[in-house]
């Protein structure tokens, strides 16, 4: 749903960075690695890049609180002093830190759902300086009042401090400024202000409240000491504990041994934890000679250095020969898109996720499921990247299907069911492969090499490194399509008797599990499961009908996105076309449910479609598209009637706009757009 100012799902909103750092979209010469936001862990243990919990130390203004105690957050500063002389004239004095003041309670806004003021309270029986830091770290910006008072309420002190913290909540609750003394010793305080913003209107850390050094002061120094201590992956995930020698003579080293010069080395597991820390180096050789710990891949140690091995490359390519290459890549993708939801489609599981703990092998094959749903969805991003490169390049862009998958693989385009050999086909389509003239990822390699070589009399500059950029991204989530495959391909062994046989029992019944000879020599499989085919009953066709009306309705709206120059229209009328994917994919699990598949016919001509290159043309595709969705009475049907709730394989409600929202958006766009005539 949208409001007149925006979104309402929050997982819709476009987030702006506003600090310095995160403007610029590259690695920055001469910063650290962890100067960029997304580099960040983003956890408040110690031996990170920062300690989150030092922000929240300065929840109010003027005070500093400790939270890393057993007992509770402690009033351990009146800092900064601008801010902390309105309390210094209300009574609370810097000699009252003596007594061991600790926050009692606090009200406020927090991320309660209804957003209404909150009275929290800390009596300290078994509630430790994280948990306070906690509530903390839940209240919003706005009025906050908190009580201080000495001692914790402990059992030891409680009947000395019970009236005082009564009054001290009752007073925290009406908001109002009060210290109460006995003399010299303060009894109890209340103290209201709003709640400190930690960023300034830059997005950069108050420089009035938080000196250099304040987020990191608190963190595990020199990072040797705690590499030592750490184990079995707590933090220093990047360490092994047990590794195998370069050699493969020893099977089973501590990789912290000392006795990594002698011979034999001493085989280590186990052995118990004290007789094993004394065979590793102490902490002053940690220290001082941390440089002797060798690096280690795939559990095995090597020398000083690691050199991977370098695949062939092949000749740089000439501008237009990217573009032919890129061209040719987006039609692939396109291609791998449809592979892969088709051979989801045929996987039998429910629509929403299952519980873990009550039908384990059910969920683990839901997740499987899901997982090559969600990769197929990755492939239309590519499918959109590919083409954003080609308008940075200048050339036309395409809504194509490749016909053949692979200049190495050269395997003609087919649909079938998700049986075990299909599967570990597309683990083999994104393999990495190390090389410039292998592999699907091995084309972007290429490419990306040849963009680099080429000449700033042939590429501008800026243009390079954005196209560069987005080639990054396109491999590195490859890689992440193959690791995320080959988990699939644990969770379907799991729930299949380890994957044994073509034809898994989790393919749904109906087509989808009849065996059709193959009769084109180039698709590497005897037999097909489940091939595309025209469904036997009125209604099965009617359907399939409806899911290729989507289909090609979906690839002119995709042409003409791709086609117009500006990016904000662009996006947005892409984000107004998932509505279509999702209805067709709504359809789709309809048809797999009873039996049918879909077709996933290409529009007739399609292949011959010429570019879209004017406002005339766009207008032309978008009339063809409206006229596909004239008919949506079966279409309203399923989407409105069968939609299942969410978490499931589905259209999610932030995502969806009814037909009319999508043409409307996209002839707006048209209409702005200065298209390249």
């Amino acid at each position: 749903m949208t409001s007149p100012t925006g979104p309402e799902d929050p997982r819709e909103w476009k987030i702006f960075p506003r600090n310095l750092t995160a403007h610029a979209a590259y690695i920055v010469p001469g910063n650290s690695i962890v100067t960029r936001p997304e580099d960040g862990v983003d956890n408040c243990y110690p031996g990170l890049e920062m300690d989150a919990k030092n922000i929240q130390k300065y929840f109010f203004p003027g005070l500093y609180f400790e939270v890393y105690r057993g007992q509770g957050a402690k009033l351990a500063g009146l800092h900064p002093p601008q801010a902390a002389q309105r309390w210094i004239e209300l009574g609370l004095q810097p000699e009252d830190l003596e007594q061991d003041l600790y926050l009692w309670a606090m009200h406020g806004r927090n991320n309660a759902l209804d957003g209404a003021p909150q009275t929290i309270t800390f009596d300290f029986t078994g509630k430790e300086g994280l948990y306070v830091w906690r509530q903390i770290n839940s209240l919003l910006r706005g009025e906050v009042s908190i009580a201080i008072g000495p001692g914790t309420r402990t059992n030891n002190n409680r009947g000395d401090t019970e009236h005082a913290f009564e009054a001290a909540v009752q007073a925290v609750e009406q908001g109002e400024n009060h210290v109460e003394r006995d003399g010299d010793r303060l009894v109890w305080a209340v103290l209201t202000a709003p709640r400190l913003d930690y960023l300034d209107d830059k997005g950069v850390l108050q420089p009035a409240v938080y000196a250099p050094g304040d987020l990191t002061r608190t963190l595990c120094t020199p990072w040797t000491y705690d590499f030592r201590d750490c184990q079995c992956f707590y933090w220093a995930s990047n360490k092994p504990d047990v590794i195998s020698s370069e050699d493969g003579q020893y099977e089973y080293l501590n990789f912290q041994r000392k006795n990594r010069f002698v011979e034999p080395q001493t085989q280590d597991i186990a052995y118990g934890y004290n007789a094993r820390r004394q065979r590793e180096i102490d902490y002053a050789e940690m220290m001082e000679d941390w440089e002797q710990l060798r690096p280690v891949l795939n559990g095995r140690e090597f020398g000083e250095t690691y050199v991977p091995p370098e695949g062939p490359e092949g000749r740089n390519l000439r501008l237009d020969e990217i573009i032919e290459e890129l061209t040719y890549l987006a039609s692939v993708e396109h291609a791998l898109a449809v592979q892969y939801l088709y051979a989801f489609y045929s996987v039998d599981v429910p629509w929403t996720e299952p519980d873990e703990k009550e039908q384990l092998k059910t969920f683990r094959l839901w997740h499987a499921a899901r997982t090559v749903f969600d990769v197929a969805i990755d492939e239309m991003r590519h499918f959109r990247w590919a083409n954003e490169i080609l308008m940075l390049l200048g050339a036309d862009t395409t809504a194509k299907r490749a016909s053949t998958l692979g200049r190495t693989f050269k395997v003609p385009f087919y649909l079938q069911s998700l049986s075990s050999p299909q599967l570990q086909w597309f683990i083999d389509v994104e393999r990495p492969s190390r090389s410039t003239v292998a592999g699907l990822d091995g084309m972007y390699v290429g490419i990306l090499h040849s963009l680099q070589k080429l000449r700033e009399d042939e590429i501008d500059p800026t243009v390079r490194r954005k196209a560069v950029e987005i080639v990054k991204l396109i491999v590195d989530e490859g890689e992440g399509h193959y690791v995320r495959f080959s988990t699939a391909q644990q969770n379907f062994a799991y729930f299949d008797n380890a994957g044994r046989g073509s034809l898994p029992s989790y393919i749904v019944k109906g087509h989808w599990r009849t065996g059709v000879q193959n009769t084109d020599p180039d698709i590497p499989y005897a037999t097909l499961y489940g091939p595309p085919k025209e469904a036997d009953s009125n209604e099965g066709k009617q359907q399939q009908q409806e899911s290729d009306r989507h289909y090609h309705a979906l690839l002119m709206l995709l042409k003409i996105a791709f086609s117009i120059p500006e990016c904000e229209l662009s996006g947005g009328a892409l984000r107004r076309a998932i509505s279509i994917m999702f209805m067709m994919n709504a359809i789709n699990l309809e048809l797999a449910q009873a039996g049918h598949t879909p077709l996933f016919n290409l529009p007739e001509g399609w292949e011959m479609d010429p570019p879209v290159r004017s406002q005339d043309d766009a207008m032309k595709l978008l009339v063809r598209a409206k006229n596909l969705m004239a008919d949506r009475q079966v279409t309203a049907k399923m989407v409105s009637d069968k939609q299942p709730p969410q978490p499931g394989l589905t259209a999610d409600p932030a995502h969806y706009s009814d037909v009319d929202e999508v043409f409307d958006a996209f002839a707006a766009a048209i209409e702005k757009s200065r298209f390249r005539e």
